[in-house]
């Protein structure tokens, strides 16, 4: 985050694509911009297909998955083609409802805690903690770089509060995950790591309130359907400012059908495939396609400005 912010103070203007453009040439932003795209149109993709396991496993399981992936994709294209002005309006209020029901879920989820799930501590060392990180890393860590392709959309009289905003929304990123895995630990002990959906199934435990579950369901398809609309939004601003298109929406619904389809290539594969290239594979993609790319024009600005300054 530091050289994303690093980069929008050297060009408020410009996006990453525009920026690498200077800074490196265009054959090199081309270059670039190869894993970049594809690891976008792979997580865009990726974001759909995770709700759609979510509906197949844990509450519709005689609906095809297909139905999901192509009415999620389909309402993500109409959000996405509307424009970031109305779905950032729009998001500041479905998120503030996404974080009361996890914090509801959490208290209520207090009577079934036992503390004794929290013993012992590193029973296996600390590998499985450096995996868990590993993958924390992939999934959203790296993922903040895309805010490079958003932030000159940032109202002028508004970028002072810009770094302080972001910081504090990743502290609270960071408490949220923290929350939500003590809940899981406090609820489940040593099979916690098991569960594919930990909130979800500590909300199936609170028998105070049936169909409070419905709540975190609601929580996980809508942060999903949030996430893969600014994916979907970043994809195309990318690829329309990487070959300079005149019309900034045109792609939008191309690339939905795209992610559609390669969603279901990703499922055919079978799903422990896919556990794995989420886990295992995906961080390391990241790495190489969004981190490496930033790292190398953040050097290249520095090593611009002193040459500048000499």
């Amino acid at each position: 985050m530091a050289c994303v912010l690093f980069l929008y103070r050297k060009f408020p203007h410009l996006n990453l694509i525009e920026y690498s453009r200077q800074l490196l040439g265009k054959w090199v932003t081309l270059i670039l911009a190869i894993p970049f795209i594809f690891v976008q149109l792979y997580s865009t993709s990726g974001i759909v297909l995770d709700v759609g396991l979510f509906m197949t496993t844990s509450m519709m399981r005689q609906t095809p998955l297909y139905i999901f992936n192509l009415l999620m994709f389909f309402v993500v294209a109409l959000t996405a083609r509307s424009g970031i002005e109305k779905f950032a309006r729009m998001f500041g209020v479905i998120i503030m409802s996404v974080v009361f029901f996890i914090m509801v879920i959490v208290v209520i989820g207090s009577a079934n805690y036992e503390f004794d799930g929290l013993r012992p501590v590193l029973p296996d060392g600390f590998k499985p903690v450096l995996m868990g990180s590993y993958f924390f890393f992939g999934v959203p860590i790296t993922e903040l770089i895309l805010f490079a392709l958003l932030l000159p959309y940032v109202r002028r009289d508004e970028t002072r509060l810009l770094t302080k905003g972001m910081f504090l929304s990743l502290v609270a990123e960071h408490v949220t995950i923290i929350a939500v895995t003590l809940s899981t630990l406090l609820t489940f002990g040593p099979i916690a790591g098991d569960r594919t959906y930990p909130m979800f199934e500590v909300a199936r435990t609170i028998g105070s309130i049936q169909g409070i579950e419905s709540l975190m369901g609601y929580s996980l398809i809508i942060t999903s359907y949030m996430k893969d609309v600014i994916s979907l939004y970043i994809l195309n601003i990318t690829i329309t400012h990487l070959f300079r298109l005149p019309d900034n929406r045109i792609l939008i619904f191309p690339l939905a059908l795209i992610g559609f389809l390669f969603s279901l290539i990703q499922i055919s594969l079978g799903q422990a495939r896919w556990v794995s290239a989420i886990t295992v594979i995906e961080p390391l993609w990241k790495a190489f396609a969004y981190v490496l790319p930033v790292l190398i024009l953040t050097a290249a600005a520095v090593l611009r400005k002193n040459r500048i300054a000499r």
